[in-house]
């Protein structure tokens, strides 16, 4: 009986001590299996259509792709298992068997001719790196061991070690050694080069299949000749080891996946599918690479392409330079999101505005017909800003839809003085132009002709609202439906486009298409926006050291670039229409005035009406005995003087205005004699034909039609009363 009792109480001890070591094993602090469990993988990137777009490396350089033990292939498993560790599956950590043979064998060798290590021993060595072959590193690699084994279960720790095992050059894991080494996916290796793999490990810098296929296939061979499921030979493993190659990873939109990383959009997850469309971005790349090519001898040394799908505003498309390793042009710098001034590409916005904006009678203020003076002018007056079209010339009378389509400066800055920089400025920030809230207001009167500095980003998701009736990717009206319809009507229409740039092949599209284009006030920047009710296209072009392009004044390159993108992806799909405004319909009006066409307007076009709007008839074209003559409005009267052109003027068809100067304004002396200095007085309306000119204490002035005379220049502070009729106006400047 007390023997009985002895050996259960022995076996309690032992079971009690082996309880506890077991429990030591699992949960001492090992903090660096801890680091080896959690540690980075890299990211593997698709593209929409599962095209391999990049796989990141990690931050030492490093590329360790993981993939779970059930996707990696049960050949794989068996060959790395069966060249480092036959008995996995039966011990626990520590092979004594083997560790006995490794010995004699060194022993009577005179030399380590074998290793014992398993593959948990593997991964303690992983996880702490030593280079020493001592015995305390060899006994605490196997006390290590024992610690793995009590903390994962077999699959685990074979998963774990078949994602992490060095491979040299860089590369960890069988996923990435896969890839480096034959340019293939797992599941795509012959057994000819997994079993060349499988060799790599033990000895990387002998054992590499591109630089070394010999001594690689010897070792696989000799693997393989311990396999019961490969059944091959040396020759046929040392024709697979010459095939080894260096496989270049793919490295495409590395501008895009750093916009990613950066805004934490790319998520961890050791696979991510994007929704862009690698063939659409190398068909861009390709394009600004031939624009470049082009423009290499006019500063322009960078471009960027921006791609996005109206319906889900996903990027399909994001080029942000030429070339990434072009350290030269700066290539690494991202054109999608460097700030730029982009011209007149920002007149769409500005005219929407002013469609939604209404008048104290509710009705539009501005509508396609109606009539801008494209003529000189002044606006300001401390700061004077007297702005001019690019080809300098000036057009007189306009139509609204002309003027956009045109591209003319003056109506634009016409339209903001009305409007309101503030107004607009709102507006803007609504679209998402971040950008302008730190510069925006500075430039005033420049915003109407894109001196604000913003980003391509920006751009082009704003500019996508006309193509999406209106409304943002986040579901926000931001302009009303018909005039999002509008102005997709106006950026399509050939024949208004043709005042500012002719009939330009750059713009013809054989499906529904708008385009808006922009230069910088110093022609350093150009750029082009193109839409169809599918997609939304941004291309800059210039350089980021700022320098002026040389012969390159309009934007025919990037608009080039951005038509033959829209090319390419509206290929071979019905093209869809840009739909017509409810709340609007066509009527004949005269092509001069704007009004309705009477029977003496020699020329007229149908053009968008408000349904409950009542147009006049154009008083602008009389019926005389020689013919149709043109009575043109009186703020004219300059420009039909200095273009000779033989009509009349309607002197008395608007109150008495005056244009020039502006009240407040001060002006500067110069050098030139002061006898020979003047500032001029531009006068229009008035129901009288002679002006009475008060200035300061002089005598009185009389002027007759046109009201168009100059003043004399004396320093200091000055008044000024104009008198027609029963009108009168009162100007007061400064002269310095």
């Amino acid at each position: 009986m007390k023997s009985n009792k002895l050996f259960y109480c022995l076996f309690g001890i032992c079971g009690i001590i082996a309880v506890a070591g077991w429990l030591f094993l699992r949960y001492s602090a090992y903090p660096q299996f801890e680091t080896l469990t959690n540690q980075q993988y890299s990211t593997r990137i698709y593209d929409r259509n599962g095209e391999l777009i990049q796989i990141t490396p990690l931050t030492d350089g490093m590329r360790r792709e993981y993939t779970p033990l059930s996707e990696i292939p049960v050949e794989v498993q068996k060959t790395f298992i069966l060249a480092e560790d036959r008995r996995f599956y039966f011990h626990n950590g520590v092979d004594y068997y083997a560790a006995l043979n490794a010995l004699t064998q060194n022993y009577s060798s005179k030399k380590i001719v074998r290793g014992a290590s398993t593959i948990p021993m593997q991964l303690a060595k992983i996880c702490e790196p030593d280079t020493e072959l001592t015995l305390n590193r060899k006994l605490k690699n196997m006390y290590n061991a024992y610690r793995i084994e009590a903390r994962l279960s077999k699959k685990k720790i074979l998963e774990l070690y078949l994602n992490s095992v060095p491979f040299g050059m860089n590369i960890s894991g069988v996923t990435s050694a896969a890839r480096s080494f034959f340019g293939k996916e797992l599941n795509q290796l012959t057994p000819e080069e997994i079993l060349c793999l499988s060799v790599i490990p033990r000895r990387p810098a002998s054992y590499n299949p591109v630089q070394h296929p010999e001594e690689c296939a010897e070792m696989a061979a000799i693997i393989a000749q311990k396999s019961t499921y490969f059944h091959t030979d040396y020759e046929k493993i040392y024709s697979a080891a010459q095939k080894s190659v260096n496989y270049q990873y793919p490295f495409y939109m590395p501008h895009y996946i750093n916009w990613l990383k950066k805004n934490q959009s790319l998520s961890a997850d050791y696979e991510v599918k994007l929704a862009c469309d690698l063939e659409v971005q190398k068909k861009a790349e390709s394009y600004l690479r031939d624009a470049l090519d082009q423009a290499q001898n006019s500063r322009i040394y960078n471009g960027a392409v921006l791609v996005l799908d109206n319906e889900t505003g996903d990027v399909l498309a994001w080029v942000g330079n030429a070339d990434w390793f072009d350290s030269k042009n700066n290539g690494q710098l991202d054109g999608v999101l460097t700030k730029n001034q982009p011209g007149s590409s920002m007149k769409p916005f500005l005219y929407a505005l002013g469609f939604d904006t209404l008048d104290d009678q509710g009705e539009p203020l501005y509508y396609p017909s109606k009539i801008i003076p494209d003529i000189p002018q002044q606006f300001g007056n401390t700061n004077i800003y007297i702005p001019g079209n690019f080809n300098n010339r000036f057009n007189g009378p306009v139509r609204t839809r002309i003027a956009l389509a045109s591209s003319l400066n003056i109506p634009a800055v016409s339209i903001l003085n009305e409007l309101g920089v503030d107004a607009y400025l709102s507006k803007l920030y609504e679209l998402g132009f971040e950008s302008l809230k730190k510069n925006g207001k500075s430039v005033e009167l420049g915003l109407a002709l894109g001196a604000g500095e913003v980003s391509l980003y920006e751009l082009v998701n704003a500019f996508s609202v006309f193509a999406r009736d209106g409304k943002d990717f986040a579901g926000n009206q931001i302009y009303t439906q018909d005039t999002a319809r509008l102005i997709c009507s106006i950026l399509s229409d050939k024949g208004a486009r043709s005042l500012g740039f002719g009939y330009a092949q750059t713009f013809q599209t054989d499906y529904p298409s708008i385009f808006k284009t922009g230069t910088s006030n110093q022609y350093q920047n150009i750029t082009a926006l193109g839409a169809t009710k599918r997609y939304t296209i941004g291309v800059w072009m210039g350089n980021f050291k700022g320098q002026t392009v040389i012969g390159k004044t309009g934007s025919s390159l990037p608009a080039w670039i951005a038509k033959n993108t829209l090319d390419y992806l509206e290929k071979n799909k019905p093209g869809l229409q840009f739909e017509e405004p409810e709340s609007w319909h066509k009527v004949k009006i005269c092509s001069l005035s704007g009004q309705l066409a009477s029977e003496s307007c020699p020329a007229s076009v149908f053009e968008y009406v408000k349904d409950d709007c009542e147009l006049p008839e154009c008083t602008w074209h009389k019926h005389t005995e020689t013919g149709i003559q043109i009575i043109y409005p009186a703020e004219y009267q300059q420009w039909v003087r200095e273009n000779k052109i033989n009509e009349s003027i309607n002197y008395n068809s608007s109150p008495l205005e005056l244009l020039t100067p502006k009240n407040n304004s001060i002006f500067y002396e110069t050098k030139v004699k002061a006898i020979t200095q003047a500032i001029p007085v531009e006068i229009i309306g008035g129901s009288e034909n002679t002006l009475h000119v008060f200035y300061d204490k002089k005598p009185e002035m009389t002027v007759s039609r046109p009201f168009s005379f100059k003043l004399p220049v004396e320093k200091g502070r000055h008044t000024c009363t104009f008198v027609c009729g029963q009108e009168e106006i009162k100007v007061s400047f400064t002269v310095k």
